[in-house]
């Protein structure tokens, strides 16, 4: 049910600035700025205005929430829990809904080269498991926890890092980067004022979950990196 309350503000709002502008017309000094048609147009001008914004603002979202609401500390356990079953060679445990993407590699050279695109920097742990034997092959797993903004869930947009195999180098990739857009809706500045909530803030909340890349190589294979990339070994 819309309120009828905005609408007694305006009314009362209506009256006072009527009366003021009445009053001021009278004096000598404001007699030509007020004079014929002038004071009309801005005063209709005006109510027009503050009749729009009483009957549309009934009308915006209140409170509806068109996405899904995630709580930033239960992001960050998930991101520690990830982190130490990762460290702890205890991945399988992990829930597979924090998998992005696998790689099955036939490698079986005695030596591996680990490189990045561009030699920019790598969101991403590199967590590396010996296996017992030399299978020859090299399985990757590319784990992300959850991410958010301003408390809404944009987990589904997350996107794996890319990987490429060449002659004794495994290049790595930062995954593609996404640009977002959001719209807010609020009360026009005549509502605000009364309701007393603040301006519209253009501040954001971002929570970035953790990003994993798992490694299981055979047993004797040497791993090669640059200063840039940070490989940690299963505990």
């Amino acid at each position: 049910m819309i309120s009828f309350v905005p609408i007694l503000i305006v009314i009362i709002m209506v009256i006072s600035i009527t009366a003021l502008l009445v009053k001021l017309s009278k004096s000598s000094s404001m007699k030509n700025f007020f004079s014929g048609n002038r004071i009309r147009w801005i005063l209709v001008g005006y109510i027009s205005i503050l009749i729009i914004c009483t009957g549309l603002s009934p009308l915006l979202p209140k409170g509806e929430i068109t996405y899904k609401e995630v709580d930033v500390n239960q992001l960050e356990r998930d991101s520690r829990e990830l982190y130490e079953a990762a460290i702890q060679g205890n991945i399988e445990n992990v829930d597979s809904k924090y998998i992005l993407k696998t790689w099955n590699l036939d490698y079986s050279e005695k030596q591996l080269n680990i490189a990045v695109t561009n030699e920019e920097f790598l969101n991403a742990v590199i967590i590396v498991e010996r296996k017992n034997d030399n299978d020859g092959k090299i399985e990757a797993a590319f784990y992300k926890t959850g991410s958010s903004i301003n408390d809404m869930a944009i987990s589904e947009l997350d996107k794996p890092l890319r990987m490429e195999m060449g002659k004794n180098t495994l290049r790595l990739q930062n995954p593609e980067k996404l640009k977002l857009e959001f719209s807010q809706f609020q009360h026009a500045f005549p509502i605000n004022q009364f309701t007393g909530k603040g301006d519209f803030s253009d501040s954001n909340n971002f929570y970035e979950g953790t990003s994993i890349l798992y490694l299981k190589i055979p047993n004797d294979l040497e791993l090669n990196t640059t200063f840039e990339i940070d490989i940690q070994y299963v505990e």
